[in-house]
């Protein structure tokens, strides 16, 4: 099976014969990129299993749709971008059915919009860590300033702790994920970290 498709020098020849309906190449397209994809899914979903579904589903619409299917771009990028936007609607499904901010929503919708360079992608890992290692507090106080763009005191009243703790945790946070980056951290790289980690709002 791989040696069929290792034989396959283009992709179009590839898109080819899966459009013919050849199983093998299909599979060994599937094997070849599964992981790859799975690890990609994770850096915008949390949960292993919902980034193993991601996947999933995009290679079920692919065979579905074989016949079909335009890709403008190399196999590869389509897999990829595909990946992407599938996460991202699971995070937009999670963002109504748990009635979180319209800024969320509205970021969702940029960073489908977006591509990211395999230096963002590295960012996206590093932050991720910064995040997920923060004390608890820290991470919901973080969140609540950059994501629901409260004020200081807003988040204070909330968590009930002082203007000057909402200070420092900011500080914090900030301190943590510019140390944990390797290069200066776009944006948006961060806001689609911010997305990843509403569930703790």
């Amino acid at each position: 099976m791989l040696d069929d498709f290792n034989n396959i020098r283009t992709d179009s020849e590839v898109v080819k014969a899966i459009a013919g309906g050849d199983r093998n190449i299909f599979e060994a397209l599937f094997h070849k990129y599964y992981s790859l994809l799975c690890d990609y899914a994770l850096t915008y979903l949390e949960d292993v299993n919902e980034a193993e579904d991601t996947v999933q589903e995009v290679f079920v619409y692919l065979w579905n749709y074989r016949k079909s299917i335009i890709i403008s771009t190399s196999l590869k990028s389509y897999l990829y971008s595909s990946v992407k936007h599938r996460a991202l609607n699971v995070l937009k499904h999670q963002v109504v059915t748990r009635r979180h901010s319209p800024l969320l929503t509205e970021f969702l919708e940029n960073l489908a919009n977006e591509n990211y360079s395999e230096l963002e992608q590295e960012q996206l890992e590093q932050v991720r860590k910064a995040l997920k290692e923060l004390p608890d507090q820290c991470r919901i106080v973080f969140m609540k300033s950059c994501l629901e763009g409260k004020k200081y005191k807003e988040i204070a009243e909330e968590l009930h702790i002082s203007v000057n703790t909402v200070k420092t945790h900011i500080l914090k946070a900030y301190h943590d994920i510019r140390a944990n980056v390797n290069r200066p951290i776009s944006s948006q790289v961060l806001c689609l970290m911010i997305c990843k980690y509403f569930k703790y709002l």
